[in-house]
């Protein structure tokens, strides 16, 4: 029987499974002992054994099956995203696209397109007032078929309508950066903010995202020089991808730059 002085017994019987997952005793689609099994183990009630397994269930390391009881949850291989070789390259197309193919996958999205007004937020980012109209695109974007990537964006109606790139999946070219070239403005930057978070139900259901595993939020903002250009809200789950950023460091300004 465990001696659980000190912290909550649950606690410390998600601590030995965690341990136990980890160090690969327990190992992917492995079932976990039975209800009564580990209280028998541990010496404690059901209660207690089940808020142990909810802990790590909503840590995302367990799946539990009706009528079969808990698993070690199967880890999908991860996804690289190399954000900065995407850029340090002037795109001709999609980046998503771009990504999926490097990564040896076939890239596909579905998309639908509106026109709207800005919201105070999105105005915000785009430089523009509340209420002034915008385009935007929400997409689902699939790597061999299995959904990966959602994003939303938006683009002021300023800037591209009635020119032949005002339909973001309709005109010559896709891609922001190849769209703006062909319409005379030029990206020059782009920024990028990720933040972790728990996904929100829809986002959830539509990229299969496992209890208790979060989502990358990223917000994208393209500019021509210190205009904003196209802003984005895209999400990942963090299981699926690794944001892996290779950024150029500056030469010494002392020493001549090497061949």
């Amino acid at each position: 029987m465990a001696d659980f002085r000190g912290r909550p017994a649950y606690l410390q019987i998600a601590d030995d499974i965690r341990s136990q997952i980890l160090d690969g005793t327990l190992q992917a689609e492995d079932r976990l002992p039975s209800e009564a099994d580990l209280m028998a183990d541990y010496g404690v009630s059901r209660i207690v054994v089940r808020n142990a397994v909810e802990v790590l269930r909503s840590e995302g390391l367990v799946v539990k099956q009706q009528g079969r009881g808990s698993f070690v949850r199967a880890q999908r291989p991860q996804r690289t995203r190399v954000v900065g070789d995407l850029y340090s390259e002037r795109p001709e197309g999609s980046p998503f696209a771009a990504s999926a193919r490097a990564s040896g996958q076939v890239p596909e999205w579905e998309y639908q397109t509106r026109r709207t007004t800005a919201s105070k937020t999105i105005a915000d980012r785009l430089g523009i007032q509340a209420g002034d109209p915008v385009m935007r695109t929400s997409y689902r974007f699939f790597a061999d078929g299995e959904p990966a990537m959602l994003s939303t964006s938006f683009e002021p109606l300023a800037i591209t309508e009635g020119t032949p790139v005002e339909q973001p999946e309709g005109g010559p070219v896709t891609g922001v950066v190849p769209r703006m070239d062909a319409i005379g403005i030029h990206i020059t930057h782009v920024v990028e903010d990720v933040t972790g978070r728990s996904a929100r139900p829809y986002e959830a259901e539509t990229l299969k995202v496992p209890v208790g595993v979060p989502i990358l939020a990223i917000e994208r903002t393209y500019y021509a020089k210190s205009r904003p250009i196209e802003t984005a809200d895209i999400v990942v789950s963090s299981d699926r991808y690794v944001l892996s950023y290779r950024l150029p460091v500056p030469p010494r300004t002392d020493q001549p730059t090497p061949l």
